[in-house]
């Protein structure tokens, strides 16, 4: 998938989420090498963007949390709904440890 498709398909999924009741907000979209290794040192990704990069840094992946009355929560059709969507667009499969991890 490249940039412009992936960014069609992100857009359209979180659009689905707010036609459905959900309250998505989008975060990390694209990470610098730096940004990548600092999550890696604090034990907060698998990637160490050196070695193993993460899909953030070419800008194909993008974590969606949600929200209710200024608080993360849990989106109403859960995770696994979500990605299922998203995997009909070509996204790929939910990672089960990062569940808000769209790449």
């Amino acid at each position: 998938m490249t940039r412009v498709e992936f960014t069609k398909n992100i857009c359209s999924l979180i659009s689905e989420m707010i036609a459905e009741g959900e309250q998505p907000i989008l975060d990390y979209v694209k990470r610098s090498d730096e940004e990548q290794m600092h999550l890696y040192q604090e034990g907060k990704s698998k990637c160490d963007g050196i070695k193993i990069r993460s899909r953030h840094q070419s800008g194909l992946a993008a974590d969606i949390y949600f929200v209710e009355g200024g608080k993360l929560v849990m989106p109403k059709a859960g995770y696994g709904y979500w990605h299922e969507v998203w995997e009909k667009k070509g996204g790929k499969p939910e990672i089960t440890w990062d569940r808000g991890h769209f790449e």
